[in-house]
């Protein structure tokens, strides 16, 4: 038990000036920083680009959450400061739309699948048929059929017509026994 207690009063002992210069370091920063400019120690006396060469950048990329970060963002007030008219005046596009291979790009779509999902009943439903046929003179195409039917019909009847009279003429002259006319 005296050894104990010895063994104990020696440690006890032996902390104190640990515990002393502890808090007389604690209170001597406390006291520096408050009095010190510790920017204004660290930009005079120390090699910024020293310490920012020696800084192993990758790993501190790994240890950021980006998710976090991301989260922090407002997206709302940075795309209020976003000048998408400018963005687009600096775009050259016939430059973008020499570079697309427009055969290659229409060989990957499924047209298949494309018609499938279309609606055809929904864009018919759409044509104003008339307005279209409004359009669309109707009395000038009846016309000109007409009138094409009524010259092919006439050229027909004339083509018949010529025919019967040559029929005619030749029974006539065989009646008649009339040499035939040489044409």
């Amino acid at each position: 038990m005296i050894q104990s207690l010895i063994t104990e009063t020696v440690g006890r002992a032996v902390a104190l000036p640990g515990k002393t210069i502890r808090f007389v370091l604690s209170e001597a920063i406390t006291y520096l920083t408050e009095e010190i400019d510790l920017t204004q120690v660290l930009l005079v006396g120390v090699d910024l680009n020293r310490v920012v060469g020696a800084l192993d950048v990758s790993a501190v990329i790994e240890k950021v959450d980006l998710n976090e970060l991301l989260e922090k963002v407002d997206l709302n007030a940075l795309l209020t400061t976003f000048d998408v008219n400018a963005l687009l005046d600096s775009l050259d596009v016939n430059a973008l739309l020499d570079s697309v291979d427009l055969p290659r790009l229409l060989a990957r779509l499924d047209l298949d699948a494309l018609l499938a999902d279309l609606d055809l009943d929904a864009v018919l439903d759409r044509v104003d048929v008339n307005a279209m046929l409004d359009g669309v003179d109707i009395s000038s195409m009846v016309r000109g059929a007409s009138t094409t039917v009524t010259t092919e019909m006439i050229t027909d009847v004339r083509g018949g017509s010529e025919r019967a009279d040559d029929a005619v003429e030749n029974l006539v002259g065989r009646m008649l026994r009339r040499k035939a006319r040489d044409e």
